[in-house]
Protein backbone atom coordinates (compact mmCIF):
# COMPACT_ATOMS: atom_id res chain seq x y z
CA UNK A 1 0.00 0.00 0.00
CA UNK A 2 2.56 2.52 0.98
CA UNK A 3 4.32 1.83 -2.45
CA UNK A 4 1.05 2.86 -4.43
CA UNK A 5 1.23 6.20 -2.71
CA UNK A 6 4.69 6.55 -3.48
CA UNK A 7 4.26 6.11 -6.83
CA UNK A 8 1.22 8.44 -6.90
CA UNK A 9 2.99 11.22 -5.36
CA UNK A 10 5.87 11.03 -7.61
CA UNK A 11 3.62 11.41 -10.47
CA UNK A 12 2.29 14.43 -9.11
CA UNK A 13 5.22 16.25 -8.63
CA UNK A 14 6.04 15.41 -12.31
CA UNK A 15 2.78 16.92 -13.53
CA UNK A 16 3.70 20.03 -11.13
CA UNK A 17 6.71 20.75 -12.70
CA UNK A 18 5.31 20.01 -16.62
CA UNK A 19 2.62 22.75 -16.02
CA UNK A 20 5.15 25.40 -14.17
CA UNK A 21 7.75 24.76 -17.43
CA UNK A 22 4.57 25.50 -19.53
CA UNK A 23 3.87 28.56 -17.63
CA UNK A 24 7.82 29.85 -17.97
CA UNK A 25 7.52 29.63 -21.90
CA UNK A 26 4.40 31.74 -22.10
CA UNK A 27 5.10 34.25 -20.35
CA UNK A 28 8.75 34.44 -22.12
CA UNK A 29 7.14 33.79 -25.32
CA UNK A 30 4.43 36.59 -24.61
CA UNK A 31 7.18 39.25 -23.66
CA UNK A 32 9.70 38.43 -26.29
CA UNK A 33 6.44 38.72 -29.28
CA UNK A 34 6.95 42.06 -30.29
CA UNK A 35 10.45 41.88 -31.16
CA UNK A 36 10.36 38.51 -32.84
CA UNK A 37 7.41 39.60 -35.07
CA UNK A 38 8.85 42.91 -35.71
CA UNK A 39 5.69 44.65 -34.01
CA UNK A 40 5.95 47.99 -33.17
CA UNK A 41 6.25 49.42 -29.63
CA UNK A 42 2.62 51.67 -28.37
CA UNK A 43 3.14 54.61 -26.72
CA UNK A 44 2.24 52.71 -23.68
CA UNK A 45 4.87 50.01 -24.35
CA UNK A 46 7.85 52.79 -24.31
CA UNK A 47 9.34 53.07 -20.65
CA UNK A 48 8.73 56.98 -19.43
CA UNK A 49 10.20 59.16 -17.19
CA UNK A 50 9.19 59.76 -14.06
CA UNK A 51 8.36 63.14 -13.55
CA UNK A 52 10.85 65.04 -11.84
CA UNK A 53 12.00 68.58 -10.97
CA UNK A 54 15.28 67.99 -12.59
CA UNK A 55 16.19 67.48 -16.43
CA UNK A 56 18.79 65.49 -17.82
CA UNK A 57 21.13 67.34 -19.54
CA UNK A 58 21.75 66.18 -23.37
CA UNK A 59 23.64 67.70 -26.28
CA UNK A 60 22.04 67.66 -29.32
CA UNK A 61 22.63 67.59 -33.59
CA UNK A 62 20.62 69.46 -36.03
CA UNK A 63 20.48 66.58 -39.10
CA UNK A 64 20.75 68.22 -42.50
CA UNK A 65 21.27 66.41 -46.19
CA UNK A 66 25.51 66.64 -46.28
CA UNK A 67 27.75 64.85 -48.05
CA UNK A 68 28.46 61.78 -46.31
CA UNK A 69 32.04 60.80 -47.25
CA UNK A 70 32.90 56.85 -46.50
CA UNK A 71 36.39 56.42 -45.36
CA UNK A 72 38.77 53.47 -44.92
CA UNK A 73 41.10 53.61 -41.64
CA UNK A 74 44.83 53.14 -41.76
CA UNK A 75 47.63 53.77 -39.38
CA UNK A 76 51.03 55.53 -40.70
CA UNK A 77 54.16 57.58 -39.79
CA UNK A 78 54.43 60.63 -41.07
CA UNK A 79 57.87 61.60 -43.67
CA UNK A 80 59.14 64.78 -44.70
CA UNK A 81 58.11 64.97 -48.11
CA UNK A 82 62.01 64.97 -49.70
CA UNK A 83 64.91 63.58 -47.72
CA UNK A 84 68.80 64.26 -49.01
CA UNK A 85 71.30 62.22 -47.61
CA UNK A 86 74.60 64.75 -47.96
CA UNK A 87 77.66 62.82 -48.13
CA UNK A 88 81.59 64.11 -48.39
CA UNK A 89 82.69 64.03 -52.16
CA UNK A 90 86.90 64.79 -50.81
CA UNK A 91 88.99 63.88 -47.89
CA UNK A 92 89.78 66.67 -45.34
CA UNK A 93 89.69 68.67 -42.05
CA UNK A 94 85.78 70.72 -41.92
CA UNK A 95 87.32 74.16 -41.42
CA UNK A 96 83.89 75.81 -41.52
CA UNK A 97 80.02 74.97 -40.45
CA UNK A 98 77.78 77.81 -40.93
CA UNK A 99 74.48 75.91 -39.61
CA UNK A 100 73.07 73.74 -36.86
CA UNK A 101 70.71 70.89 -36.18
CA UNK A 102 67.40 71.82 -36.78
CA UNK A 103 67.78 75.25 -39.02
CA UNK A 104 66.71 75.77 -41.87
CA UNK A 105 68.99 76.20 -45.21
CA UNK A 106 67.93 77.51 -48.81
CA UNK A 107 69.39 75.07 -52.10
CA UNK A 108 72.60 76.29 -52.67
CA UNK A 109 73.59 77.41 -49.46
CA UNK A 110 77.11 76.43 -48.26
CA UNK A 111 76.85 73.46 -45.51
CA UNK A 112 80.36 72.45 -45.09
CA UNK A 113 83.77 73.59 -45.99
CA UNK A 114 87.28 71.17 -45.87
CA UNK A 115 90.55 72.51 -45.98
CA UNK A 116 91.08 73.65 -49.63
CA UNK A 117 94.63 75.08 -49.73
CA UNK A 118 96.06 71.91 -51.87
CA UNK A 119 93.32 72.21 -54.65
CA UNK A 120 93.75 76.50 -54.95
CA UNK A 121 97.38 75.68 -55.58
CA UNK A 122 96.34 73.34 -57.89
CA UNK A 123 93.85 75.69 -60.13
CA UNK A 124 96.82 78.57 -59.88
CA UNK A 125 99.48 76.12 -61.40
CA UNK A 126 96.39 75.03 -64.05
CA UNK A 127 95.69 78.19 -64.77
CA UNK A 128 99.19 79.36 -65.18
CA UNK A 129 99.42 76.38 -67.38
CA UNK A 130 96.53 77.98 -69.53
CA UNK A 131 98.23 81.05 -69.85
CA UNK A 132 101.17 79.83 -71.52
CA UNK A 133 99.42 77.35 -74.16
CA UNK A 134 97.28 80.39 -75.18
CA UNK A 135 100.36 82.59 -75.91
CA UNK A 136 101.86 79.82 -77.79
CA UNK A 137 98.27 79.25 -79.86
CA UNK A 138 98.43 82.89 -80.82
CA UNK A 139 102.06 83.00 -81.80
CA UNK A 140 101.49 80.08 -84.28
CA UNK A 141 98.28 81.38 -85.76
CA UNK A 142 100.28 84.51 -85.98
CA UNK A 143 103.24 83.11 -87.41
CA UNK A 144 101.26 80.62 -90.18
CA UNK A 145 100.11 81.37 -93.71
CA UNK A 146 97.13 81.85 -93.75
CA UNK A 147 95.96 79.25 -96.19
CA UNK A 148 92.13 78.96 -97.33
CA UNK A 149 91.24 75.37 -96.84
CA UNK A 150 91.33 72.74 -99.88
CA UNK A 151 87.58 72.67 -100.28
CA UNK A 152 88.27 70.45 -103.41
CA UNK A 153 90.29 67.75 -101.45
CA UNK A 154 87.44 68.08 -99.07
CA UNK A 155 84.25 67.45 -101.01
CA UNK A 156 85.97 64.48 -102.43
CA UNK A 157 86.36 62.98 -99.41
CA UNK A 158 82.54 63.89 -98.10
CA UNK A 159 81.56 61.94 -101.00
CA UNK A 160 83.60 59.10 -100.65
CA UNK A 161 82.69 58.81 -97.04
CA UNK A 162 79.06 58.99 -97.72
CA UNK A 163 79.25 55.87 -100.42
CA UNK A 164 80.87 53.86 -97.29
CA UNK A 165 78.34 55.10 -95.25
CA UNK A 166 75.25 53.56 -97.72
CA UNK A 167 77.54 50.75 -98.92
CA UNK A 168 77.68 49.88 -94.85
CA UNK A 169 73.61 49.98 -94.53
CA UNK A 170 73.32 47.88 -97.32
CA UNK A 171 74.95 45.31 -96.13
CA UNK A 172 77.79 46.02 -98.55
CA UNK A 173 80.79 46.98 -96.44
CA UNK A 174 81.75 45.43 -92.65
CA UNK A 175 81.88 47.14 -90.06
CA UNK A 176 85.39 46.96 -89.73
CA UNK A 177 85.76 48.28 -93.37
CA UNK A 178 83.13 51.12 -92.46
CA UNK A 179 85.00 52.52 -89.65
CA UNK A 180 88.54 52.84 -91.71
CA UNK A 181 86.59 54.38 -94.07
CA UNK A 182 85.42 57.14 -91.17
CA UNK A 183 88.89 57.31 -90.19
CA UNK A 184 90.17 57.88 -93.76
CA UNK A 185 87.30 60.94 -94.42
CA UNK A 186 88.30 62.43 -90.75
CA UNK A 187 92.23 62.61 -91.79
CA UNK A 188 91.50 64.22 -95.11
CA UNK A 189 89.43 67.09 -93.04
CA UNK A 190 92.42 67.69 -91.37
CA UNK A 191 94.63 67.68 -94.23
CA UNK A 192 92.19 69.86 -96.01
CA UNK A 193 93.14 72.89 -93.19
CA UNK A 194 88.94 73.17 -92.13
CA UNK A 195 89.82 72.51 -88.87
CA UNK A 196 93.37 74.36 -88.83
CA UNK A 197 92.55 76.32 -85.35
CA UNK A 198 91.55 73.20 -83.45
CA UNK A 199 94.51 71.05 -84.85
CA UNK A 200 97.26 74.22 -83.60
CA UNK A 201 95.43 74.14 -80.10
CA UNK A 202 95.95 69.90 -79.75
CA UNK A 203 99.72 70.57 -80.97
CA UNK A 204 100.46 73.80 -78.83
CA UNK A 205 98.49 72.06 -75.53
CA UNK A 206 96.15 74.25 -75.33
CA UNK A 207 93.18 71.94 -75.06
CA UNK A 208 95.28 69.79 -73.00
CA UNK A 209 95.38 73.10 -70.90
CA UNK A 210 91.97 73.97 -70.89
CA UNK A 211 91.23 70.55 -69.35
CA UNK A 212 93.66 70.44 -66.55
CA UNK A 213 91.85 73.66 -65.14
CA UNK A 214 88.53 72.42 -65.54
CA UNK A 215 89.69 69.14 -63.38
CA UNK A 216 91.34 71.54 -60.55
CA UNK A 217 88.00 74.08 -60.63
CA UNK A 218 85.90 70.74 -60.09
CA UNK A 219 88.17 69.18 -57.44
CA UNK A 220 88.37 72.79 -55.82
CA UNK A 221 84.79 72.86 -55.84
CA UNK A 222 84.41 69.16 -53.76
CA UNK A 223 86.12 71.12 -50.44
CA UNK A 224 83.21 73.00 -50.31
CA UNK A 225 78.79 71.28 -49.59
CA UNK A 226 76.03 72.93 -51.14
CA UNK A 227 72.71 72.25 -50.10
CA UNK A 228 71.03 70.02 -53.12
CA UNK A 229 67.40 71.80 -51.48
CA UNK A 230 65.92 73.62 -49.51
CA UNK A 231 64.84 72.20 -46.01
CA UNK A 232 66.26 71.79 -42.30
CA UNK A 233 69.31 70.15 -41.09
CA UNK A 234 68.86 66.93 -39.46
CA UNK A 235 70.75 63.74 -38.40
CA UNK A 236 74.11 66.38 -38.27
CA UNK A 237 77.45 64.06 -37.62
CA UNK A 238 80.65 66.39 -38.37
CA UNK A 239 81.97 69.37 -35.90
CA UNK A 240 84.38 71.65 -37.31
CA UNK A 241 88.20 70.09 -37.27
CA UNK A 242 86.78 66.62 -37.63
CA UNK A 243 88.61 64.61 -40.80
CA UNK A 244 85.93 62.97 -43.08
CA UNK A 245 86.19 60.89 -45.85
CA UNK A 246 85.12 60.69 -49.57
CA UNK A 247 81.50 59.13 -49.07
CA UNK A 248 81.20 59.78 -45.19
CA UNK A 249 77.95 61.07 -44.80
CA UNK A 250 77.64 64.63 -43.34
CA UNK A 251 73.84 65.19 -42.73
CA UNK A 252 70.03 64.80 -43.84
CA UNK A 253 68.19 67.76 -45.67
CA UNK A 254 64.58 67.31 -44.67
CA UNK A 255 62.13 69.18 -46.94
CA UNK A 256 59.16 69.35 -44.70
CA UNK A 257 57.09 72.25 -46.02
CA UNK A 258 54.73 69.54 -46.56
CA UNK A 259 54.53 65.91 -45.13
CA UNK A 260 53.64 62.67 -46.19
CA UNK A 261 52.12 59.40 -44.64
CA UNK A 262 52.70 56.40 -46.60
CA UNK A 263 49.59 53.55 -45.33
CA UNK A 264 49.16 50.08 -46.27
CA UNK A 265 45.75 49.66 -47.19
CA UNK A 266 43.31 46.54 -48.00
CA UNK A 267 42.82 45.84 -51.29
CA UNK A 268 38.76 46.36 -50.80
CA UNK A 269 39.33 49.66 -50.12
CA UNK A 270 42.30 50.52 -52.24
CA UNK A 271 39.81 49.95 -55.19
CA UNK A 272 37.74 53.30 -54.26
CA UNK A 273 40.29 55.06 -53.49
CA UNK A 274 41.81 58.29 -56.26
CA UNK A 275 44.19 60.68 -55.96
CA UNK A 276 43.09 64.24 -55.06
CA UNK A 277 40.62 62.56 -52.66
CA UNK A 278 40.40 64.15 -49.43
CA UNK A 279 42.25 62.54 -46.28
CA UNK A 280 41.87 62.87 -42.13
CA UNK A 281 44.67 62.84 -40.54
CA UNK A 282 45.54 62.91 -36.77
CA UNK A 283 48.41 63.52 -34.31
CA UNK A 284 48.11 62.03 -31.11
CA UNK A 285 51.17 63.47 -30.31
CA UNK A 286 50.84 66.97 -31.27
CA UNK A 287 47.25 67.40 -28.88
CA UNK A 288 44.97 64.74 -31.35
CA UNK A 289 45.12 67.44 -33.63
CA UNK A 290 43.40 66.96 -36.94
CA UNK A 291 44.39 67.86 -40.34
CA UNK A 292 42.83 67.71 -43.75
CA UNK A 293 45.10 66.41 -46.52
CA UNK A 294 44.68 64.78 -50.01
CA UNK A 295 46.09 61.19 -51.66
CA UNK A 296 48.96 62.01 -53.61
CA UNK A 297 49.30 58.39 -55.21
CA UNK A 298 48.70 55.01 -54.99
CA UNK A 299 50.60 52.33 -55.96
CA UNK A 300 48.95 50.21 -58.38
CA UNK A 301 50.65 47.07 -57.09
CA UNK A 302 48.90 44.58 -54.02
CA UNK A 303 51.16 42.83 -51.87
CA UNK A 304 49.48 39.25 -52.19
CA UNK A 305 51.24 37.76 -48.91
CA UNK A 306 49.25 40.83 -46.84
CA UNK A 307 46.53 41.61 -49.62
CA UNK A 308 47.22 45.41 -49.07
CA UNK A 309 48.64 48.14 -50.93
CA UNK A 310 50.36 51.49 -50.54
CA UNK A 311 48.89 54.94 -49.99
CA UNK A 312 51.02 58.11 -50.11
CA UNK A 313 48.95 60.97 -48.51
CA UNK A 314 50.15 64.36 -48.55
CA UNK A 315 49.28 66.99 -45.77
CA UNK A 316 50.71 70.80 -45.79
CA UNK A 317 53.34 71.58 -43.01
CA UNK A 318 54.36 75.27 -43.94
CA UNK A 319 54.38 76.32 -39.92
CA UNK A 320 56.70 73.21 -39.55
CA UNK A 321 54.23 71.83 -36.37
CA UNK A 322 54.71 68.28 -37.46
CA UNK A 323 58.08 66.72 -37.13
CA UNK A 324 59.13 63.08 -39.22
CA UNK A 325 58.41 60.02 -37.77
CA UNK A 326 55.23 60.49 -35.33
CA UNK A 327 52.58 58.16 -35.64
CA UNK A 328 49.37 59.00 -37.30
CA UNK A 329 45.78 57.87 -37.73
CA UNK A 330 44.46 58.35 -41.49
CA UNK A 331 40.91 58.20 -42.92
CA UNK A 332 40.81 58.05 -46.58
CA UNK A 333 37.85 59.02 -48.48
CA UNK A 334 36.88 55.21 -50.18
CA UNK A 335 33.04 57.66 -51.61
CA UNK A 336 30.82 60.54 -51.30
CA UNK A 337 27.10 59.57 -50.45
CA UNK A 338 25.28 62.99 -51.19
CA UNK A 339 21.84 64.09 -49.68
CA UNK A 340 22.41 62.05 -46.65
CA UNK A 341 21.16 62.34 -42.98
CA UNK A 342 24.24 61.31 -41.13
CA UNK A 343 24.41 61.01 -36.98
CA UNK A 344 26.88 59.88 -34.77
CA UNK A 345 26.84 56.21 -33.91
CA UNK A 346 26.80 56.96 -30.27
CA UNK A 347 23.73 58.54 -30.78
CA UNK A 348 22.22 55.27 -32.15
CA UNK A 349 21.24 53.09 -29.20
CA UNK A 350 19.48 49.57 -29.47
CA UNK A 351 16.68 47.98 -27.85
CA UNK A 352 14.80 45.17 -28.77
CA UNK A 353 17.56 44.36 -31.35
CA UNK A 354 16.44 47.47 -32.96
CA UNK A 355 18.23 51.02 -33.69
CA UNK A 356 16.87 53.70 -32.05
CA UNK A 357 17.34 57.38 -31.30
CA UNK A 358 16.64 60.42 -29.27
CA UNK A 359 14.35 62.84 -30.84
CA UNK A 360 14.20 65.96 -28.77
CA UNK A 361 10.93 68.03 -29.15
CA UNK A 362 9.50 70.66 -26.81
CA UNK A 363 11.95 69.83 -24.40
CA UNK A 364 11.10 66.18 -23.97
CA UNK A 365 13.04 63.13 -25.58
CA UNK A 366 11.06 60.85 -27.83
CA UNK A 367 12.25 57.19 -28.51
CA UNK A 368 12.25 56.59 -32.21
CA UNK A 369 12.84 53.77 -33.76
CA UNK A 370 15.25 54.61 -37.34
CA UNK A 371 16.47 52.24 -40.51
CA UNK A 372 20.07 52.45 -40.34
CA UNK A 373 22.03 52.67 -43.56
CA UNK A 374 25.89 52.78 -44.09
CA UNK A 375 28.17 53.24 -41.53
CA UNK A 376 31.85 55.24 -41.88
CA UNK A 377 34.02 55.43 -38.86
CA UNK A 378 32.23 56.97 -36.14
CA UNK A 379 29.37 57.81 -37.75
CA UNK A 380 26.03 56.09 -39.64
CA UNK A 381 23.70 56.72 -42.19
CA UNK A 382 19.90 57.05 -41.47
CA UNK A 383 17.39 56.01 -44.15
CA UNK A 384 14.40 56.78 -42.25
CA UNK A 385 12.34 58.11 -40.74
CA UNK A 386 14.63 61.21 -39.68
CA UNK A 387 13.74 64.42 -41.41
CA UNK A 388 15.89 67.41 -41.91
CA UNK A 389 15.55 69.85 -39.20
CA UNK A 390 15.10 66.96 -36.61
CA UNK A 391 17.45 67.15 -33.40
CA UNK A 392 18.97 64.30 -31.88
CA UNK A 393 20.81 63.41 -28.59
CA UNK A 394 24.51 62.54 -29.38
CA UNK A 395 25.33 62.51 -25.58
CA UNK A 396 23.66 62.31 -22.21
CA UNK A 397 20.56 60.02 -23.46
CA UNK A 398 21.98 56.53 -22.84
CA UNK A 399 19.36 56.45 -19.35
CA UNK A 400 17.12 58.48 -21.07
CA UNK A 401 13.40 56.82 -20.91
CA UNK A 402 10.45 57.93 -23.70
CA UNK A 403 9.35 61.40 -23.57
CA UNK A 404 11.68 62.28 -20.60
CA UNK A 405 12.49 66.05 -19.99
CA UNK A 406 15.33 67.49 -20.97
CA UNK A 407 17.60 70.13 -20.85
CA UNK A 408 19.77 70.90 -24.05
CA UNK A 409 23.73 71.76 -23.20
CA UNK A 410 25.15 72.39 -26.76
CA UNK A 411 24.45 72.13 -30.13
CA UNK A 412 26.95 70.36 -32.16
CA UNK A 413 28.49 70.16 -35.39
CA UNK A 414 30.34 67.32 -37.11
CA UNK A 415 32.48 67.09 -39.83
CA UNK A 416 31.93 63.72 -42.31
Amino acid sequence: MTDKKKRRGIKAWHVAGVILAIAVVGLSGYALWPAIVGAEESEEDRPTAERTTSNAVVDVMVVEPTDFVLRAEATGHMAPWRKAEISSQATGIVTERPFEQGQFVSAGDMLLRLEDQEQLISVAEAETELLNAQIEYAARLAGSQAASPDSTRLVRAEETFKRAQSAYQEGALTLDEYRQARREYEVAVLRSGARREEVEAVVTGLSQAEQRLERARLLASRMRVEAPISGRMADLQTEVGQRVTVGAQILTLLDDSRMKVEVSVLEGDLIGLSPGASARVRIPAVGDTTVTGRIHSINPVVDPATGTGTVTVAINNRDRTFISGVFAYVDLETDRLPGRLVVPTESVLVRQGRDLVFVIEGGRAQWTYVTTGRRSGDFVEIIEPLVAGDSVAVSGHHSLSHDARIAVGNVVEFTF
